[in-house]
């Protein structure tokens, strides 16, 4: 009995040992990969977003956010698309594209979205209308895609 004992002790501490545990914050999960700055002094702030997936998987998700703000760094609108792909090292593909939108601002509204997926691509489309009061001002219209490479690399 006390073989079967030691025996079972021993096979959980194995088990223990080689399990692939690890802890992430959030903001290791997002980087700043571009900013774009517009003749008015206001600027699209692009943030990817991985999330974190096992070692030997081979699948992948994450997020690119493109932030409309103003000179101030307010937020005024964003998009975000949200992928979900497959990799082999040799290929890839987007099995699931979602968009999502905010706008915080007063003045500026979000007019339509929109997904697709395109081969390794997310893509996520938004149009945002400015209305200053209650008079149409200005349209943006902002594309954000996101890549999975052969290899799982996000961008």
């Amino acid at each position: 009995m006390k073989r079967k004992m030691l025996l079972f002790m021993f096979c959980c501490s194995l088990v223990l040992c080689f399990s692939s545990v690890f802890y992430v914050k959030a903001d290791e999960m997002e980087q700043i990969v571009d900013v774009e700055y517009l003749e008015d002094g206001t600027y699209f702030e692009t943030i990817l977003e991985e999330i974190p997936s096992t070692a030997r998987s081979t699948t992948k998700s994450g997020s690119k956010t493109v932030n409309y703000k103003n000179g101030k760094g307010k937020l005024l609108w964003s998009v975000t698309v949200h992928g979900k792909f497959t990799y082999n090292g040799k290929k890839s593909s987007c099995t699931k594209a979602t968009v999502s939108t905010t706008c915080p601002s007063k003045t500026w509204k979000i007019a339509s979205s929109s997904a697709k997926k395109n081969g390794a691509d997310a893509i996520g489309t938004a149009t945002a209308k400015q209305y200053v009061d209650g008079v149409f001002s200005q349209s943006k219209t902002k594309t954000v895609t996101l890549h999975c490479s052969a290899s799982g690399k996000l961008s």
